[in-house]
């Protein structure tokens, strides 16, 4: 069973926002006197006043102030008279796709942002429209555009950034990108283009993002003529056949993102010569062979996930200076992870692959990890204890492996780590008693090994945040310390198939966020405690194979239950369908308990899956991977 976690990391400005931020700095460095303090001319503020009237959301928008206090109104000035150069209306709530018709006659504007609104369609009979003639940014991205572009798009003679992003627009581009002579950067992401990669743009070209849309065909050569990009967005399509390996053709490219294509082959060998690239992302494909030696020497973040790469990892893919984050998840990869680490690693994800071998206890080197993902792999001896020396450590995952020995107290120290799993190893000895201090703790998964010893969770806080705490199927002895219910934001409570005894304790039922119970296979007795019924959350409940005995309580109907097994415990006769859930067999009940975990566990984390993972991702742009 999968877990993961609950926190999202923010993505850092891209390329595309920078050149937008220059150019509104250039309007900015224009200005001579202060624009608040000058009017419009007569035209422009009856231009303004026709667009108040569509914008009847914005709060500081009436008839007696200066438009260009207006919110979303970005004024420069010459002389004694100001005019318009950016319009800011995103998320406005705007439908009206007639706006642009008092737009259109605003001869100065230079930007004109209408992202995150409800247009669906761009009128094509605007015309004449003067607003083309010197505007240079146009984001209309994030509406429900559809249809084909038509002709709208012609006569914009400057325009140097044109988001179309996020939309449902459709039909082949191919002639349609060649209409801009001054274009550096078109983001057409996330529509329903179809047909093959367009090649007619203009040799300005700087940022080039086609992802999320259904271009087929290969990868044409004629786009490797535009020497000037810096970012190729490619992901997400139906491309296939080999990626050509003529990548020496861009010497300024930073970000190449081809994931999730039918791309077959080897790596391009010429990648490892582009020395500007920063980011290659190619998951979700079919490369195979080997990982070429020297591919991570330039690059930052790497995602070769989801591919067929088989081999050994090369013995510097880990140690180049600059590498932050590599993924190699759901490959085939075997033999030894190398023992060379960076310090600016922060995410280092190789899971589901057939590496071997012990976990080197170099990764104290990484000093700046916040992901650790190993699991589903074929590693032997023991945790390093050096892992603890990564205080920035937020997710660790080595489960599925063939881990053994105790597990390091050490791990204890990490302040930030919020998950720990551990899962499926053959891991023995105690649960350190340190993980009842870990402040930041909130998935704790141990299930299936070869632990021993009592729960450590005896004198907790209330500060622990663990809302999964998974210990099924270990060999853990003592009673179920009613200190337990300090854990307020426990969901998932899988003590299931150990040795535990004594008594379920009354102050279970003070965690009202518990939705998941399995305290099945032990050796608890006593009452099933009447305030289980008072878990408003609670939809699983696992109590057989116990010596459980009394009168089992009224719980309610939602929650799927199972107490056979436990000859001592009576079933009350209102009990509501009681009964009823505890006629399917143990097997039955345990797959329906892993189901519905599964389903709880994907509803609510995905944190620290992703924490710190894509804190450092410059340039995101239409993908999904890394």
């Amino acid at each position: 069973m999968e877990v993961i976690s609950c926190h999202r990391a923010p993505a850092n400005i891209s390329s595309l926002c920078i050149l937008v931020l220059f150019l509104l700095l250039r309007d900015s460095m224009a200005v001579a006197i202060q624009p608040s303090s000058v009017q419009l001319n007569r035209a422009q503020e009856n231009i303004m006043l026709d667009i108040l009237n569509s914008v009847s959301s914005a709060k500081n928008w009436n008839t007696t102030s200066n438009p260009c206090q207006w919110s979303g109104v970005h004024c420069s000035s010459a002389a004694s008279s100001a005019f318009v150069t950016r319009l800011s209306f995103s998320d406005y709530g705007l439908s009206n796709a007639t706006i642009l018709a008092s737009i259109c006659h605003l001869n100065t504007l230079r930007s004109l942002d209408l992202s995150r609104n409800f247009f669906t369609d761009l009128p094509s009979q605007f015309s004449p429209c003067p607003m083309k003639s010197e505007l240079q940014v146009l984001d209309l991205s994030s509406n429900m555009l559809s249809g084909q572009l038509g002709d709208f798009f012609t006569g914009f003679h400057k325009l140097e950034v044109l988001d179309l992003s996020f939309n449902s627009l459709h039909g082949n581009i191919s002639s349609q990108v060649s209409v801009f002579p001054r274009l550096r950067s078109l983001n057409l992401s996330s529509n329903g283009f179809e047909g093959h990669v367009p090649t007619s743009m203009v040799p300005s070209l700087e940022e080039l993002v086609f992802s999320g849309n259904n271009f087929s065909g290969r990868i044409p050569v004629g786009l490797f003529r535009y020497e000037n990009l810096t970012l190729i967005d490619l992901s997400r399509n139906n491309l296939i056949g080999d990626v050509p390996d003529g990548f020496l053709s861009f010497p300024k490219l930073r970000i190449l993102l081809l994931s999730d294509n039918n791309l077959t082959g080897k790596i391009p060998h010429s990648l490892l010569n582009v020395t500007t690239l920063i980011r290659f992302a190619g998951s979700q494909n079919k490369f195979f062979g080997s990982i070429p030696q020297g591919i991570s020497k330039n690059i930052r973040m790497l995602d070769l996930s989801y591919n067929m790469l088989n081999g050994e990892m090369p013995s510097d893919l880990l140690s180049p200076d600059s590498l932050e984050t590599i993924d190699l998840t759901a490959n085939m990869l075997e033999g030894f992870i190398p023992g060379n680490f960076s310090r600016s690693l922060h995410s280092i994800r190789l899971r589901g692959n057939l590496l071997s071998g012990n976990i080197p206890e170099s990764i104290s080197d990484a000093i700046n990890l916040v992901n650790l993902l190993l699991d589903d792999n074929n590693l032997v001896g023991s945790i390093p204890w050096q892992l603890s020396t990564c205080k920035k450590l937020v997710h660790v995952d080595l489960s599925s492996n063939q881990l053994q020995g105790n597990i390091p107290s050490e791990l204890g120290n990490l302040e930030q780590l919020g998950a720990l799993k551990l899962q499926w190893n053959n891991l023995s000895g105690d649960i350190p008693s340190s993980f009842s201090d870990m402040a930041s703790l909130e998935i704790l998964y141990l299930s299936w090994n070869k632990l021993t010893g009592e729960l450590p969770f005896k004198a907790t806080n209330r500060s622990l945040k663990i809302c999964y705490l998974g210990l099924h199927s270990n060999k853990l002895n003592g009673v179920i310390p009613s200190s337990i219910s300090m854990l307020q934001s426990l969901i998932t409570l899988d003590l299931g198939k150990n040795e535990l005894t004594g008594t379920i304790p009354t102050s279970i039922g003070s965690i009202l966020n518990l939705q998941f119970i399995d305290l099945s296979e032990n050796y608890l007795s006593g009452e099933v405690p009447s305030s289980i019924a008072s878990l408003k959350r609670l939809t699983n409940l696992f109590l057989s194979e116990n010596n459980l005995s009394g009168t089992f309580p009224e719980i309610p109907k939602w929650v799927l239950v199972n107490v056979t097994g436990n000859p001592g415990l009576i079933e009350s006769m209102e009990d509501n369908k009681t009964s009823e859930n505890m006629k399917g067999s143990q097997n039955d009940f345990r797959s329906t308990a892993w189901i519905t975990a599964v389903s709880f566990i994907l509803g609510f984390i995905l944190s620290f899956y992703w924490a710190g993972l894509r804190d450092k991702n410059d340039g995101k742009v239409g993908d999904s991977t890394l």
